[in-house]
């Protein structure tokens, strides 16, 4: 993989297409960090830079970016970022797919799978987000797991009578004992089938402040899915 390193003083070759944002989790504080953004250029590359919280309190750079300073650009999906994504080539791939609403082919790009899912992995505390900031249009469009379904008592009762395109209510849960800047999901009000991802957490209570409208909606329920996976949400702000 040919990769060109910049300097952060340096603009990207080309304009982005489109951006993640690296979130690690503090192990000692849990607190969510953004650390680093990939861009996808118009050209195909990619372009991975470190964020100025990444350069505060105990994180480490990552052994494939050694260089808080400087942007590396490469031909091909960073390899940190790649082992992130399910293969194709596994059996079970299609019905994935089918669950994270990218049905249409062409559609399951790794960015946007890394978008939907978060990308966790067992032997890391990272997520990969979507960039929930409004746009140039003034608006965003992004899409996310639902969280905790299994915690959330008469969840799946709920999301048996759940439609998909149905409009959800979010609802701040202060007295959560785990996090009182928690976010529920609720099929209507008081009636929740689970909660925004800690990780995103923030990110959605900014848009909740800036934007003038925002819309959640039930985009993909997956009764037979495992809980992590049973309830796409889609999020419009403007």
């Amino acid at each position: 993989m040919a990769t060109e390193v910049l300097t952060q003083m340096q603009a990207l070759p080309v304009r982005s297409a489109g951006r993640l944002l690296l979130i690690w989790q503090n192990p000692e504080t849990r607190a969510f960090v953004r650390v680093a953004a990939l861009d996808h250029l118009v050209d195909g590359r990619y372009a991975f830079r470190y964020l100025e919280a990444a350069r505060r309190g105990d994180f480490q750079p990552l052994v494939e970016f050694p260089d808080f300073d400087s942007v590396y650009v490469s031909d091909k999906l960073p390899a940190f970022f790649g082992n992130r994504v399910m293969s194709h080539r596994r059996d079970s791939y299609p019905t994935y797919r089918h669950w994270i609403g990218l049905d249409e082919p062409g559609s399951d790009t790794p960015f946007e799978v890394m978008a939907r899912t978060g990308a966790p992995r067992a032997t890391d505390t990272f997520h990969i987000v979507d960039d929930l900031r409004l746009g140039s249009d003034g608006s965003v469009v992004s899409r996310f797991l639902a969280s905790g379904v299994r915690h959330v008592p008469g969840a799946n009762e709920r999301l048996e009578q759940l439609h998909e395109g149905q409009r959800l209510e979010l609802r701040c849960e202060p007295d959560n004992p785990v996090n009182n800047r928690a976010i529920l999901i609720d099929m209507v009000v008081d009636e929740p089938v689970g909660y925004v991802p800690d990780w995103l957490v923030d990110d959605v209570h900014n848009l909740r402040n800036q934007a003038s409208s925002l819309v959640l909606t039930a985009e993909r329920v997956n009764m037979d899915a495992p809980p992590h996976l049973r309830l796409l949400c889609k999020i419009e702000a403007g």
